[in-house]
């Protein structure tokens, strides 16, 4: 193959092979001030594409944790004391009693007690929810149609090629 220099342009990108159109001929232009390829030896690159996978944090949902209250009916059994007054009458002998009917007359008070329930009402701590978020790492399988470019070597003629792949 031989380079074309008569359609001689730059390229900031150096000298790299390559063809203006599809009927071209391989050729190779300088960067301004850099040396020309050498006439008897051309480099043609061979290119792949390879699949890059890029990862993307994204919020995927949300977890609200409330409180609701819930109302009940309890009831306690608390045992409670109370007094009772107990009047106890009998028969005695008779005997002579002193002083005079209605002169004055005897009161005797018994006080009564008894125990009273009254129900206070205390907040207490029952259980206690913790809440994280953990990292869970798994493995995606992604896949897509990558492209590549081989070297077809063509001969004409008896033309010995060596080559190392």
């Amino acid at each position: 193959m031989s380079t074309s220099n008569t359609n001689k342009h730059e390229h900031p990108g150096g000298e790299l092979p390559h063809r203006h159109s599809d009927n071209d001929e391989l050729a190779v232009h300088g960067a301004g001030d850099r040396a020309a390829a050498s006439e008897t030896e051309e480099t043609l690159q061979l290119r792949e594409e390879e699949l890059l996978a890029r990862k993307e944090s994204v919020e995927t949902g949300r977890v609200r944790i409330a409180t609701d209250v819930v109302e009940e009916q309890r009831t306690l059994e608390v045992p409670v004391t109370r007094e009772e007054v107990v009047i106890e009458r009998h028969a005695v002998n008779r005997r002579p009693a002193d002083g005079v009917i209605g002169e004055s007359s005897e009161v005797i008070n018994v006080p009564v007690r008894e125990e009273q329930v009254t129900v206070d009402k205390q907040t207490v701590v029952t259980e206690e929810i913790n809440i994280g978020k953990q990292q869970v790492e798994e493995t995606q399988r992604v896949s897509d149609t990558v492209r590549r470019e081989e070297a077809r070597i063509e001969r004409t003629g008896e033309v010995e090629v060596e080559t190392d792949r």
